[in-house]
């Protein structure tokens, strides 16, 4: 798959915010920002929302208790 990494500044109650969020869920910020794109509407292939420090785990916890299609 292609990727492209991204640079971006955010406001630093944000970051917190993300950084706990992911520590609590046991995943990436990556995979938390993946997850609101896929939400808001953007084409997010589900496989890539997935926390890549994990080999073998090819979906992400998240992913596996979602309710819904």
């Amino acid at each position: 798959m292609d990727e492209r990494k991204l640079t971006v500044t955010l406001p630093a109650a944000v970051v917190r915010q993300l950084k706990a969020q992911s520590a609590a869920r046991e995943t990436t910020v990556r995979v938390l920002l993946l997850e609101a794109l896929a939400q808001a509407g953007y084409a997010v292939p589900a496989e890539t929302i997935r926390d890549r420090r994990r080999r073998g785990d090819s979906v992400h916890r998240s992913q596996r208790h979602r309710k819904g299609p």
